[in-house]
């Protein structure tokens, strides 16, 4: 059985998405694991999963920023390098695709291998999402 891993901020909405992803992907036969990014401490092993999901707010209008705790949560994390990983971000007016890749580029450099990314609106989106991880 593959086994993924969602990592989302504390954001109520994030977390929604994170749980819609799971959904979809436990339907799909994948076991799933989910981790808030306020779960720092000694820092995570990526090393049983297939694929890593992380996702993030899009913060402000233009800009992009995505949420702090989720940079933090990865430096923590333990045996990343070469591990498949997909950015998701909730999107937000102009600055959604600034935010992608700022999540993207948190994966990349611990190492990860990023071969997805989506911009999740709603917990319907992410359910269908789920539904069509590939491996």
């Amino acid at each position: 059985m593959q086994r993924l891993l969602i990592i989302h901020t504390p954001d109520a909405d994030l977390k929604d998405i994170a749980e819609g992803i799971k959904e979809g992907a436990e339907s799909k036969g994948f076991r799933v694991d989910i981790k808030n990014t306020n779960d720092v401490g000694n820092g995570v092993s990526f090393y049983p999963y297939d694929l890593i999901l992380a996702g993030s707010p899009t913060k402000g209008i233009f800009r992009g920023k995505i949420d702090e705790s989720l940079s933090s949560f990865l430096s923590e994390a333990k045996r990343t390098v070469g591990k498949d990983a997909v950015a998701y971000v909730k999107p937000r007016f102009f600055a959604t695709n600034k935010a992608l890749k700022k999540v993207m580029a948190a994966l990349e450099s611990q190492g990860c291998i990023v071969k997805n990314f989506k911009a999740i609106k709603n917990h319907q989106s992410a359910v269908e999402f789920g539904k069509n991880i590939k491996i």
